[in-house]
């Protein structure tokens, strides 16, 4: 009997993981397409329009601001999520101007 309780909790477990990974994957993708498109913007927004970071972060809407963090470096703008778990990060070249760098 007690077999029988604890295949039933490991199925329920794994059931629950599976939910998780099954709900979590459109925050995921939320967050990698946010913080991507975010670190492109602010990078032009800083190296091209030559504006201050305060200023390029009111472009978008404030509860973003309160999920990202960015980091700005010489020539690069990095924005993460999820406490740094996601992050992706901008390029200014000149002549060319900002990308996105993998």
């Amino acid at each position: 009997m007690r077999g029988k309780w604890v295949l039933a909790g490991a199925m329920a477990l794994l059931l629950a993981i599976g939910g998780a990974a099954w709900a979590g994957r459109d925050i995921y993708a939320f967050a990698r397409i946010g913080t991507t498109y975010a670190a492109k913007q602010t990078c032009s927004c800083l190296f091209l329009s030559g504006r201050d970071l305060v200023s390029c972060k009111m472009d978008y809407p404030q509860d973003a601001v309160s999920q990202f963090t960015w980091k700005v470096a010489e020539d690069k703008v990095t924005v993460s999520a999820a406490a740094g778990l996601i992050a992706a990060t901008a390029q200014f070249e000149d002549g060319y101007g900002c990308r996105p760098v993998t």
